[in-house]
């Protein structure tokens, strides 16, 4: 059955992405009639903004037997890299494998987050140790009190060094114990980071990957590590600190390989040249998931499929992608009936 609420999101959708000359009478005809065919009308978006937290939202799906809640973080940032509040529902677009859909829930709350980071403790990071250490440092005096944080240092083989329910109080002391060697298995260092975002106690999870170059040492591959990656519930940011010359095949590879990686999940790859950036792109990076919003939408029973379903997220009307960057995870694996 076609809704009048899923004619609207179609209606804004199409204005989001045809220019105005093209939105004409044929368009707006076929609009027409397929919203006097519809037959029901569901509530219109209830927007929460900087409400307290998401429980209700959570909720509102156990009631309703025809639908799921489907839940995104999105990041939307300026052309300065300053994080973009005060949006509405409407300044969204939203397709699930190619249609429609209607934004039911917004909210713009600094929730508590569950943070993993993954440090390069390899041979090569001697140098950018120290800056490491500081990076980490900024992270948890930038994030929120609320947050907690776990620890993944790897070289010839990753290793949990501080889990969730460590004291934060005793991570910068964990952190300065590192003393770089070996070689860099980054791949199962990021597999093991998503292995403790499942036992983290927040809703919202994000992992921090800090290096140098591209794998040499991993049982995982890039290919491993992005099915794993759309399957979790968590964004992946990136920081690589990358030689302005490069020596081996993994090296060349590592950049594209991190920023694949990263977009999968609705995160993203920073790129230094200067080692000393390295506190500060943190510092950016905990602003940035601070500023989150979470759009809610219901897909229908009949997407109960199990199946990868590919979602696109663009901004509209005033929060228009000519002044502003979304970031987003590029589908979900839909629960199967």
């Amino acid at each position: 059955m076609v809704t009048k609420s899923t004619i609207s999101a179609l209606f804004r959708f199409l204005r989001c992405i045809w220019p105005k000359r093209i939105l004409g009478f044929a368009a707006l005809t076929i609009v027409a009639c397929l919203w006097a065919s519809a037959q029901s009308e569901l509530e219109e978006a209830n927007i929460r903004t900087r409400t307290p937290s998401v429980s209700t939202v959570a909720s509102a799906s156990l009631v309703r037997t025809n639908v799921d809640l489907v839940l995104l973080n999105i990041t939307v940032l300026d052309r300065a890299d300053r994080a973009v509040t005060g949006l509405e529902s409407r300044d969204f677009a939203v397709l699930d494998d190619n249609k429609p859909q209607t934004v039911r829930y917004i909210s713009n709350v600094d929730e508590p987050a569950s943070l993993v980071i993954v440090l390069d403790a390899s041979a090569s990071m001697a140098p950018k140790i120290e800056a490491e250490r500081s990076a980490v440092k900024e992270l948890i005096n930038s994030s929120n009190p609320q947050d907690e944080f776990s620890l993944v240092v790897l070289n010839d083989k990753p290793r949990l060094l501080f889990g969730f329910d460590d004291p934060v109080a005793d991570m910068q002391a964990a952190v300065a114990a590192i003393q770089p060697t070996g070689f860099t298995a980054l791949w199962d260092g990021i597999y093991l980071g998503v292995q403790e975002l499942r036992d983290a106690h927040n809703r919202r999870r994000a992992m921090i990957v800090i290096s140098d170059g591209g794998d040499n040492h991993s049982r995982y591959t890039e290919s491993d590590l992005k099915s794993v990656l759309e399957e979790a519930h968590a964004e992946m940011y990136a920081i690589g600190i990358f030689d302005s010359s490069v020596h081996t095949f993994e090296e060349r590879l590592g950049p594209p390989q991190l920023d694949e990686l990263a977009s999968v999940t609705g995160g993203r790859l920073f790129s230094l040249r200067d080692v000393r950036d390295l506190p500060q792109t943190m510092m950016q990076i905990s602003r940035e998931l601070r500023n989150q919003y979470l759009l809610g939408y219901y897909a229908g029973k009949q997407d109960r499929d199990g199946k990868w379903h590919k979602v696109k997220v663009r901004l509209c009307g005033r929060a228009s992608e000519t002044k502003y960057r979304l970031y987003s995870k590029k589908g979900y694996y839909a629960t199967a009936q």
